[in-house]
């Protein structure tokens, strides 16, 4: 009987116990649509997730949120404490106990000023929209009424319409558009280096308007005034003329490169100054008018196309390209005498859910990044022939498999932080940096043609086998400088399209005296035309793009 008793209390206390453990459980887990689900986690503190994460797409293949707030917004008391780490090393000199306060201090001023401690989390995403097409998000994020550092003001103030993109051409193979505020970046590099306590950097910062000014000609804050806070750098490539470049390995052809410098200005300070250096050129060609000042120097450097040194001041910018052309295509479309970079297929495809105001875009498009994967690809084979190491070789093909990138990004100041959208061809997930030697190459590929001429004038040199590709890439630069003539003489003359110009009207605008008119170097004729069409050479494969 007693054991009976003993077994019914064991089982009602088992049962109780039963019922207190799935009251437990149950308190933690929740029925949703028929499953048992857990209960959310709460965070004991407060975090920016749903404001950053409400910015971002799911749903895709890369989705990221990293909660900054713990370990920014200290941080200048964090430094601090390491301030007391190192000043408490034994055998400290004086002196050096001074320099690691300074640097201490420098470091405490730019934490505290930039405003760094008001990021409170960083947020990434991508989603595939179509095959091959992935929209990227990336917000550096601060909570409303913060971000005042100049860390958030040099990104630029509000958001405003794209204008950088009513410049740029069809053929534009990368560009980059920021707003930068120069005035406060000087103003910021003065205050810092004023608390720093370094003299040294005192001394050279209260030096260098002066150096500037005797350099120059220029009042430092006449410079400063004058631009406008927003830049841009123009990189087109014109397919219809292939240009040799140098690189290791073997010869290579590109199309023909032009680089154009896009600064907004308050006035013609910087051009005027440019203006008055280059009037002493015997060669100088000026074109003066209501809504352009352009100024240019012609040159004839063969093999390697177009080189004419422009600047131009017109509508508030001031421009400076390797050829009057490309200013010339570059007001075109901001005048709307052509449709551009944003009538192109490519563009539109990419630009779809963009915003349509920001304050910084980049645009690089897939013959830029066709080019670049050659330029790379040839550099690998050149380490490759030259019997480099094997794991460097590995190391370098394995940074050249990626296909060419391209993309369109636009970078936007709001409310609460900076957010960059995007579209490409390639996700977060697998977004790798540009290879170190990607700038290195190109760079090789735009400056390299300009100085290899002595390279490429022989025939037993490393061109010796294509000499008959030099002699037509000669031949289409000669047509290319017999066109922007022409051009440049209708503008200066008020001529219209169907005018036809003869060599005598044009030889001013192509180069000095006694260098002669250009002829083809493989003895064909050349008929110039009308302004409205392009020159032609009789010699079949010679001939410039309609």
């Amino acid at each position: 009987m007693a054991t009976r008793q003993f077994i019914m209390k064991k089982n009602r206390l088992f049962r109780y116990a039963s019922a207190l453990a799935l009251g437990g459980l149950l308190t933690t887990l929740n029925f949703t649509g028929g499953k048992l689900e857990a209960a959310p986690t709460v965070a004991a503190g407060k975090t920016s997730f749903t404001e950053v994460t409400s910015q971002l797409d799911p749903g895709g293949n890369f989705y990221l949120y990293l909660g900054t707030a713990q370990w920014l917004e200290q941080l200048s008391a964090t430094v601090d404490k390491w301030r007391n780490s190192f000043t408490a090393m034994p055998n400290l000199t004086p002196d050096n106990a001074t320099n690691i306060n300074l640097a201490f201090d420098l470091v405490h001023h730019l934490i505290v000023d930039s405003g760094v401690e008001d990021i409170t989390g960083i947020g990434m995403s991508s989603v595939e929209v179509e095959p091959g097409l992935f929209r990227n998000k990336a917000l550096l994020h601060h909570y409303p009424g913060k971000g005042t550092g100049f860390l958030w003001k040099l990104a630029g103030q509000q958001p405003h319409e794209l204008t950088g993109l009513d410049f740029l051409p069809a053929n534009t193979a990368l560009a980059v558009f920021s707003d930068l505020d120069l005035q406060l970046l000087w103003t910021v590099t003065q205050d810092e280096v004023a608390k720093s306590g370094f003299p040294q950097a005192q001394a050279f910062l209260q030096s260098l308007p002066a150096q500037f000014e005797q350099q120059t000609q220029l009042k430092w804050d006449a410079v400063l005034n004058s631009f406008g806070g927003e830049f841009g750098l123009v990189l087109t490539l014109n397919e219809s003329n292939k240009i040799p470049i140098p690189l290791p390995g073997a010869a290579m052809v590109i199309p023909e490169p032009g680089l154009l410098l896009i600064f907004k200005v308050n006035d013609d300070t910087i051009f005027n100054r440019i203006d008055l250096a280059l009037k002493s050129n015997p060669e100088l060609i000026s074109i003066n008018r209501s809504d352009l000042k352009l100024r240019t120097i012609p040159t004839q450097v063969p093999y390697i196309g177009t080189l004419r040194p422009t600047s131009a001041s017109s509508g508030g910018y001031l421009f400076i390209a390797s050829s009057d052309a490309l200013i010339n295509d570059a007001l075109a479309v901001k005048n709307g005498n052509s449709p551009g970079l944003k009538g192109t297929e490519e563009f539109k495809r990419l630009a779809q859910g963009i915003p349509d105001q920001g304050n910084q875009f980049t645009y690089l498009s897939k013959s830029f990044g066709k080019v670049l994967s050659q330029v790379q690809q040839q550099m690998m084979n050149g380490q490759i022939s030259r019997g480099g190491p094997a794991a460097q070789t590995q190391w370098m093909q394995s940074l050249f498999k990626s296909q060419p990138q391209f993309a369109y990004s636009v970078g936007v100041n709001t409310s609460q932080g900076l957010l960059t959208v995007g579209s490409g061809n390639q996700s977060y997930a697998n977004l790798a940096l540009i290879p170190i030697l990607a700038i290195p190459a190109m760079a090789a590929a735009v400056s390299v043609p300009f100085y290899g001429k002595s390279v490429m004038q022989t025939s037993s040199g490393p061109y010796g086998n294509n000499r008959g590709a030099s002699m037509r890439n000669m031949c289409i630069n000669n047509l290319r400088q017999i066109d922007a003539a022409k051009n440049q003489w209708a503008l200066e003359n008020g001529k219209s399209p169907s005018a036809v110009p003869t060599e005598a009207d044009l030889r001013p605008y192509i180069g000095p005296p006694g260098r002669g008119f250009p002829h083809c170097p493989q003895g064909g004729v050349y008929t110039i035309g009308a302004v409205g069409v392009v020159p032609k050479c009789s010699i079949a494969g010679h001939a410039l793009a309609q």
